[in-house]
Formats: C-alpha cells, structure tokens, sequence
C-alpha cells in the first residue's frame, strides 16, 4: 500500500517526537514515527540552474532552462503542500530535497548584477525566490496546528544535526533577500539563533575563516603586506579557479585577470553578506569585536583595495567592458567594508540612544570599535569622508555625559590628522572645547571678550613666535602657511613638522620662506578684477565696478536749484503742510474756518486798549492812597482825622488771609519810607546832568565830562535810536501791514 493513502493522525495533539502511527501493509501492522523514511514519497527533484547569458545565450536555450525550471518550481509547491510530518521526513530522508533548496541560494545572482531581460523569465525567477524564501521560513516553524507541531528543544537538535540550517547557508539568505526584505530575515536570523544557541560559536567560527580568507586576498596582491603566518584555511578551500594556496608570506605565482576577477567578486559577496548579516541580526557585533574582526577589514582596506587597483590596471584592458565592471565591483566593495563598519557602530549607538542594556559597556564597545578603526588610515578617512565622526560623538555626549572624554578628543585629533584637515569647533561638554586633542577650559561668565577682541596679524605673529620659540630655524611666512593650513593651531603645526607629518600642500614650500606682505593694489585687483591706480575706486560712482549706481545724484553741467531766492524759499509751504497731520494729533493746528468768525469782535484785543474791568468784580480791598503821597490840604489834626476815618473804612483781614499780598506790602513800606520823609526826613539833592558845561576854552568840571560820557554810552536807549523796538511793537498790535 502507498504511503500516500495512509492518513496521519494526532487525536491527543502530541508533539511530533512522540507520535506514533499504526499502519497496516499487506496485513501486517507497523508502528511508525511521524518524523520517518517511510514517509517519504519517491519523486525525482531537480537541481536549480542559473539561467543562460552572453555566450551560453544560444538558440532555444532560454526555452529549454524556462522548461526545466517550470519543473523546479513544481517540486517547490509539491514540497510545500505537504503536512508537517512528511514535510520534514522528505527534508531529512530524501537525497535530493536539501540540495534541490540550497542549490537555489548558491547559484542565483546576487544583488550587485542586474536582472534578466526577459520578462518571463524574471517571472519565473522571482516566483522560484519567493517560494525559496516560504520554505525556509517553515523550517522554523515548529507548530502548524493543534496536531502538527514538534517542541523547540526537538526542532534545535533538527535543523543542526542534520545540517538544515549551516551559517554559509545563512549567509546566502542575507545576500539573497537581506536587500529587499530585511524585515522577514531578521525575524528568521532571530529565529534560528533563538532556537539553537551553538550557532554563535558556528559564526566566530566563520569569522575566523574569513579573516583569514581576507589575509589570502592581500597576499595575492601585496607583496609587500607582513604576515606572522600564512592564512589558516582548511585543505578543503580550494580557492578560485587557478589561484594556487600560497606556501609562505609572499606569492610567487602572477595573479592573471579572470583570477583577479574571482578575488573580487569573492570580497564583494564576502562584504556585502557580512554588512546585511550585522544590519538583520546586531548581535553580530559583540561577536566581531571579540574576535577582532574589524582589525581585519582594515587591514585588507589598507593593504589589498589599492593594490588590487593596481593589479587591476596592470593585467586588464582599460577599453574593454569586463575592466570597468570590476573597477565597479572594487568600487561597490570599498562602500560595503565602510557599511559594515557603520553597522557595526551603529548596533552600539543605537543601543545607548535607546537606552539598552548597560549604557556605559555600550559607550566603550563603540569606542574600542572605534579605536581599532584607527589603526589604519585610508578606511578611517574615507569612513569620515561619508559619515562625520564628530556627529556621532556629539550625538553620544548627549546622550551619555560621562563618556570618556580622553578617547573621543583622541579619537578626533587621530581622525582629522588623517585627513590633513583643520579641527572644527566641536563642544565637548558646555565648558569644555576642544583644540586639537586638547581639552581647553572656558569660562562661562561674563565677561570682555579674548579672542574677538585680538587682531589677526597680531595673532598670527604670536603664534609665529611660539613655533619659532621650537623651531627657530624655520621662516615666518612658512610657519604662517602652516598655521593657515592647521587652523592656526600651533601645537599641531609642530607635532607635523617635527614628526615629518605635514601636508603634501606644505612639502614642497621652502622652509625659510620670509612673510611677504600684502599689496593693496594686488587685493584690489583680485576683489575687482580690474587693475586701476584712482583714488575714487570701487566708490558709489565707479561704474566699472558697480553695477548699481545711483544717477539721481549724477546730472550734468549747472545743477538747477529748487528756488530761484530766499524769497521764493520762504513762500514754499510745503514742508509746512507735510507737517500738519502731525501736529493735528496734538491738537496744535486747527483750520482757518474754525478760528476766524465774523461775529466776533476784536476791538479791544489790542494790550491797553480793553476796557477796564468793573470794580464791583475786584473781591480785593480797595486801593487808599498813602497819607505821605497826599497834598497837605489842613492842619495836622484834621489830617490825623482823616486818616482815622480812612483806617476805620479798612476792613480787617480775615483770618483765612494769612498770606499777604506782596503787592500791598511793597505798597504799604513804600507809604512808610514816603511819611518819615514827610516828617522832616531831608529829601535826596537833585543830581546834576549838566552836560553842556562852562563856553568852550574856560575848562570843563569833572561832573560835566562825567555827565557827557554817560550821555554817549546810553544814547542808543533813548531818542530815535528805538524805532524798531517801536515798529515792532506796533506790527504785533496790528497797527502796520505785515
């Protein structure tokens, strides 16, 4: 009886290791496993093939492999229709069932060359990728339903005892899918290494072969290249094609181009599996840090990139097409070893922004991983040249105060020595800036400023002065070149100088190269580009300079004025009118209609001319003329009377008038000064302003010359010499036109 008919069965829902199912063949009943031979079909199955190109590429081949893969395909479903238990009893018990999977993985192309042209059969092919990929991702399935399941302890011992699962074979998925579906494989990476822990010790394992896989590449090409050992690889690495396995430190065969080509090609899967394997999987990582595995990617970007483009030029044809895609394939490796060395700092990086695990341990791991990238220069530099360092370490002060700031100022002064670059300002911490490695304290207070407030010469000539202090022997304009190109940082200048270290700029300089000054008509003409000796270059007016020169303020010949006289200006009331909505605001302009009414009479506007106001509004005591000022008109008795009467009219002061008039007071001691005078008080003698004196030739007095001589200094205040005092006065009271 076909095992075919015979119906699987699980009614206590047991894991697939305890299941046994009775069968009965030809009246003879068996026990079987879920997991057996027995139930494994008899069916051939295919290997797959790529298919054909360039000169494979003959009559009806296309046809005959699109034919045969049709019939790999339907293997592929006829495998994936299977139940749980017959599914992995073909996997484990057929001869062909692994190889036809894994024959897919390591013949189709990898992601680096382009697609097939044919529509049907890139058709086929991403069905058979597809269907590549569900079969591996039911590998590590360990339950289907409630009947068809197995225990994860059982499916481990499965797939690594049998071989289902092997890290080459992992490493061909990330090639293979990694690119366009990172998501699933790492979910499938995770699955794997989750399920069955002793494949970390299978991928230090790997490392190791392909370090030293990358110690064969350079010692291909380099002869130059030092190695303690030759690489360690195991007699079964057969190499590729006719590359002979090296029998010391130095190759003696000569590397022709199809091998070169291999090389090539082997780094580039090599680099591209490897970035995809830390980008699904990070824990790949710590593994690589462990075994030193990113000294080896320096080491073959230091020791085997450049010499393989040497060789490359060396036994290639520079016109043919083959030449340029390997140049593209170096290319596209060199951008790979950068990745995987982004990756690999970004597993860490992420870890502290994330705050994962111990924040601390992640700091020094990114660190020391950084540290070994220092080792060698060209991967350093071209790493920074896509991915600034100093971000990353910026970005990790933040997120980490404490991080050690003597390995990141290291880090950068080592990085930008590289580069033969200037420091940029980066802040270590808001109190600390770095200046070439050195940590330089600044203070936050306020205060005047110190390097705003010096100039550049005299800048420029101490730091002259303390190179010379070192290297006396050096010339001035050529430690000014070097400061120039150092950022003006003397303590790199000479570090450079004095390690043989400087720029290849600064080589060819003459060392005692004096400071040639500037030529201001040189400067001119650089800022110009015209080289002209006036005074009235580069002003608003140059019109071979400017293209923006004003000409309302350009006219020719007389320039006409705006008035013809003062008169004219005078009448000009524009500026007057401009000005009234702005004082209409403060209410100090009012229109003529609203001033003038012809109502109104303005006869007595004029000082002195008003009628005199009513006495009966006057609420002050009336005015009494003194007794002194009076003519004496009676007898001393009868004036005493009068001025009795003239007393007793006087009201008295109210109590509330405690203030006295000033006026009545000035009033009241003039009266008094008047009445002792009247009493018999010597009234003061005439005073003599004689100034016509005795005839001519009989002499003058000295009162008279007096009296003349203040008649000539005050003459100018009498007489005629008022009128425009006069005048002026009247034309205020409207008397005269204006």
């Amino acid at each position: 009886m076909s095992n075919s008919r015979v119906e699987f069965n699980n009614p206590e829902n047991l894991p697939a290791e305890n299941v046994t199912v009775s069968v009965r063949d030809s009246g003879v009943l068996q026990l079987i496993k879920a997991i057996d031979p027995y139930w494994v079909e008899k069916k051939d199955l295919i290997l797959y093939e790529r298919p054909p190109s360039g000169a494979e590429l003959l009559l009806g081949a296309v046809d005959a492999w699109r034919s045969k893969m049709e019939t790999y395909l339907d293997n592929l479903k006829w495998l994936l229709e299977l139940e749980q238990n017959r599914f992995w009893s073909t996997i484990l018990y057929h001869p062909m069932c692994m190889d036809m999977v894994i024959s897919f993985i390591q013949e189709a192309n990898p992601p680096y060359i382009a697609s097939q042209d044919s529509k049907d059969v890139q058709k086929l092919y991403e069905e058979i990728r597809r269907l590549i990929l569900v079969i591996f991702s039911r590998l590590i399935t360990n339950k289907e339903s409630k009947t068809q399941w197995m225990s994860k302890e059982y499916l481990a011992d499965l797939i690594y005892d049998n071989f289902i699962f092997t890290i080459p074979v992992l490493w061909d998925l990330c090639l293979m899918y990694g690119a366009d579906n990172s998501k699933h494989i790492s979910h499938l990476m995770n699955a794997v290494f989750s399920i069955q822990p002793k494949y970390q010790n299978d991928v230090v394992q790997a490392l190791i072969f392909v370090q030293e896989a990358f110690k064969y590449i350079i010692l291909q090409v380099n002869k130059d290249y030092e190695s303690d050992e030759p690489p360690n690889l195991p007699e079964t690495f057969m190499g590729f094609g006719e590359i002979r396995r090296p029998s010391g430190n130095k190759p003696t065969d000569k590397v022709t181009f199809n091998v070169l080509r291999d090389l090539i090609i082997h780094m580039l899967d090599t680099a591209m599996t490897l970035r995809i394997f830390v980008e699904v999987y990070p824990k790949t990582a710590e593994i690589m840090m462990k075994s030193n595995f990113v000294l080896s990617i320096v080491q073959l970007y230091e020791y085997g990139i450049p010499q393989l483009y040497e060789k490359l030029i060396e036994v290639g044809d520079e016109t043919s097409v083959t030449y340029t895609e390997v140049e593209g394939y170096i290319d596209l490796a060199r951008a790979e070893l950068i990745d995987t060395l982004k990756e690999i700092l970004a597993v860490y990086k992420d870890a502290i922004l994330n705050c994962e695990g111990n924040i601390a341990s992640n700091v020094e791991a990114y660190l020391s991983v950084m540290m070994d990238a220092l080792s060698e220069r060209l991967l350093i530099k071209d790493y920074h040249a896509c991915y600034q360092v100093h971000e990353d370490l910026e970005l990790l002060k933040q997120a980490y105060p404490d991080i050690d700031t003597v390995k990141t100022d290291y880090i950068l002064q080592a990085v930008y020595s590289d580069i033969d670059d200037p420091i940029p300002e980066v802040l270590n911490d808001n109190n600390k800036l770095l200046t070439n490695g050195n940590v330089e304290v600044v203070d936050n207070e306020p205060g005047p400023s110190r390097d705003n407030e010096i100039p550049d010469n005299v800048r420029d000539q101490s730091l002259i002065c303390e190179v010379k202090d070192i290297l006396p022997h050096l010339g001035d304009g050529f430690i000014l070149k070097c400061l120039q190109h150092y950022g003006h940082n003397a303590e790199r200048v000479i570090n450079a100088i004095l390690e043989d270290n400087l720029a290849d700029s600064l080589r060819g300089l003459d060392t005692s190269l004096p400071i040639i000054p500037e030529d201001p008509v040189d400067r001119k003409y650089l800022e110009t580009g015209i080289e002209r000796l006036n005074v009235f270059d580069g002003d608003q007016f140059d019109i071979m300079t400017r293209d923006d020169v004003d000409l309302s303020k350009i006219h020719v010949g007389k320039k006409k004025e705006k008035y013809k006289d003062l008169k004219d200006m005078l009448n000009d009331k524009t500026e007057v009118k401009n000005r009234a909505d702005i004082y209409s605001k403060y209410n100090l302009v009012c229109d003529e209609e609203a001033m003038y009414s012809d109502e109104y009479d303005d006869t007595y506007d004029s000082d002195g001319v008003s009628p005199a106001a009513d006495a009966t509004d006057d609420g002050r005591r009336p005015f009494v003329t003194p007794r002194a000022l009076r003519t004496p008109a009676g007898p001393p008795q009868e004036e005493s009377e009068e001025s009795e009467e003239v007393e007793e009219e006087t009201p008295s002061r109210s109590k509330m008038n405690f203030c006295v008039n000033p006026e009545e007071l000035r009033a009241r001691r003039e009266a008094n000064v008047q009445a002792r005078r009247g009493r018999g008080g010597r009234p003061p003698p005439a005073r003599n302003i004689d100034v016509i004196g005795k005839p001519k030739g009989h002499g003058q007095e000295k009162e008279t010359l007096m009296n003349r001589d203040k008649k000539e200094k005050h003459k100018s205040s009498r007489g005629n010499h008022n009128r425009r005092q006069g005048a002026q006065w009247k034309r205020s009271q409207g008397m005269m036109p204006s």
